[in-house]
């Protein structure tokens, strides 16, 4: 979806023998990476996949860190009033774990750290962006 919409802002329109979609791409980045890796092509993927697979493979990162290739994830609570059932509490503390800059965002911003020289993720939280649906 990603390399789809990146080609379609900068007006290309994927088709003709210069572009080739793997077949078995729904089973996963790890596959599809090897199978670009084996034909030394080129293809969007997460950097995770890149850094956990980079000694096993020839390919190289051309470009990161441009805005529109970065992947956000977001974290959504169920609204209460609309979900009475819902365990709210506990999934507030949860929130404020992982939103803590010193608890699970150190998790994320360290996680891979040791073992690809890299962390794998980056956090993002900004306080103050909270949205109540």
């Amino acid at each position: 979806m990603a390399e789809m919409e990146l080609l379609g802002k900068a007006g290309i329109k994927p088709s003709g023998s210069w572009y080739v979609i793997y077949e078995k791409g729904a089973m996963g980045n790890v596959p599809t990476l090897r199978y670009t890796d084996e034909k030394n092509a080129y293809t969007v993927i997460d950097r995770a996949t890149y850094l956990t697979l980079q000694t096993q493979i020839k390919l190289a990162i051309l470009v990161e860190k441009d805005e529109a290739l970065l992947n956000h994830m977001s974290l959504i609570l169920v609204n209460p009033k609309k979900f009475p059932k819902t365990n709210y509490e506990d999934a507030m503390v949860f929130v404020k774990w992982l939103t803590s800059p010193k608890k699970g965002q150190r998790i994320i911003r360290d996680f891979g750290k040791d073992k690809y020289g890299t962390p794998l993720f980056s956090p993002i939280q900004r306080s103050g962006e909270w949205h109540r649906v």
